[in-house]
């Protein structure tokens, strides 16, 4: 799947969102509409990414600026420049599903955030209850889980497994 660097620059920076890994959750359209975003990072700010290496340690990466929108969305600005525009939506009490509308569809990920420290998650759909998956609706296909059939992606996410961390953005 093609995608453009800002994102590719932001999956590297957030490294399990999932964004362009295989097994990712995707679907056509966004799930969550921007009325329901709510601002997980408040009004945004300076944020340095941490990678999760091997063992288990976190290596610092780039740095991004976010910045809240009026829409409910947020811009994560690279050191190049390049923007990508996500939103925030609540799925549990510190979880959050990252929606990320992009030309070829919406991709997903989960991060909890707990003051200054967001940890992001690898959704790989592989990695979850594949009856359970689809009894909710999701379509699993060889690379990626579909979502549109989903009734409450919410509830979904909600109930993922998460697993460890693979990355982490820490307000400077």
């Amino acid at each position: 799947m093609p995608r453009n660097t800002s994102v590719s620059a932001l999956a590297c920076l957030l490294a399990s969102l999932a964004l362009l890994l295989a097994g990712c959750f995707t679907s056509s359209r966004p799930k969550f509409p921007l009325s329901t975003a709510v601002a997980a990072l408040g009004d945004g700010g300076r944020y340095v990414a941490y990678e999760r290496t091997s063992d288990g340690s976190f290596k610092r990466e780039d740095a991004f600026d976010v910045r809240k929108r009026a829409d409910g969305g947020y811009d994560f600005t690279d050191s190049k420049g390049a923007v990508t525009k996500l939103s925030f939506h609540a799925a549990g009490s510190d979880r959050f599903v990252v929606q990320v509308v992009e030309g070829d569809g919406v991709h997903y990920a989960l991060m909890q955030v707990r003051g200054n420290e967001a940890l992001a998650f690898a959704t790989d759909c592989s990695k979850q209850d594949a009856a359970k998956l689809r009894a909710q609706g999701v379509v699993v296909r060889r690379l990626e889980c579909m979502i549109d059939r989903v009734d409450d992606p919410a509830a979904l996410f909600a109930g993922l497994d998460l697993g460890e961390p693979s990355s982490k953005l820490v307000r400077e």
